[in-house]
């Protein structure tokens, strides 16, 4: 399984189920609304901080009913330059 974010700081990757687990915990963040949503036309997930503001993007790759890969978006920028639903 692989897990790419884009963060402010650059893009992490990180390779394996287990890590791949972890470093999607330490993605989390705060969490006020989420909700699942279609990303490029895959299976993803938005959530928003309590203020509104996007927290995170998620796009799961699915390969024979398997997730193979996770890409999160949580670089403020990058949110604040996607046209994205406003929280539920």
């Amino acid at each position: 399984m692989k897990l790419t974010v884009d963060t402010p700081d650059g893009v992490v990757v990180t390779l394996g189920a287990t890590e791949v687990a972890a470093g999607a915990r330490m993605f989390s963040g705060e969490v006020a609304r989420h909700r699942p949503v279609l990303v490029n036309g895959i299976p993803g997930h938005i959530s928003w901080r309590p203020d509104g503001t996007p927290l995170s993007v998620i796009a799961f790759t699915v390969a024979e009913g398997r997730i193979t890969a996770i890409h999160i978006v949580v670089d403020p920028a990058k949110l604040a330059s996607i046209h994205l639903p406003d929280p539920a």
